[in-house]
């Protein structure tokens, strides 16, 4: 089995994601996982798709038809499956970020993530306006691998001490 990350970007539009997984499906992939955003008018697509060595070779030689088909800039590039590449023992963790919006945030709190170790598998950031004085309330959700060997005490230490430098309000739970 072969593991192929087609991942798109370009000016959103409806109907995107059902022609990209058209493409993939009438070449023999299956949709393993996959993450879709509008941000300010562009959209990015990012898929992880299974299927043999035809069908990757079909993938990659065929994009130039899905970039017609759906505005977007597609790069394909060949990967393991998430089994092989999360081998290591370690803990899934969820990491919640609340704070009143300013600059920094995301580097602050992945900085100390990345000094304690950690790897981010995921991470999800907004900003909206609070329903009654109308300030703009960032949050950010990112899901961590904790390896083997890492204390969890570490990472709660860093993570409370980059909330206390930067006015945040920082949750740590098991995913």
């Amino acid at each position: 089995m072969a593991y192929v990350v087609l991942s798109g970007l370009g000016p959103d539009r409806p109907g995107i994601v059902a022609k990209a997984t058209r493409y993939l499906t009438e070449r023999g992939a299956n949709v393993e996982d996959s993450r879709a955003a509008v941000l300010g008018g562009e959209f990015g697509l990012m898929v992880l798709a299974s299927c043999g060595d035809a069908c990757m070779e079909a993938i990659v030689k065929d994009v130039a038809a899905l970039e017609g088909a759906t505005g977007l800039t597609f790069f394909t590039r060949a990967t393991v499956s998430p089994e092989e590449h999360r081998r290591a023992k370690a803990l899934p963790y969820r990491v919640d970020v609340n704070a009143m919006d300013h600059e920094g945030i995301v580097h602050a709190v992945t900085d100390a993530l990345y000094q304690a170790g950690i790897n981010i598998v995921s991470l999800d950031t907004e900003v909206r306006n609070a329903p009654v004085t109308g300030a703009e309330i960032f949050s950010l959700v990112a899901r961590v691998d904790i390896p083997e060997g890492v204390a969890l005490e570490t990472v709660r230490k860093a993570l409370t001490d980059v909330a206390r430098v930067q006015g945040l309000d920082v949750e740590l739970r098991p995913a």
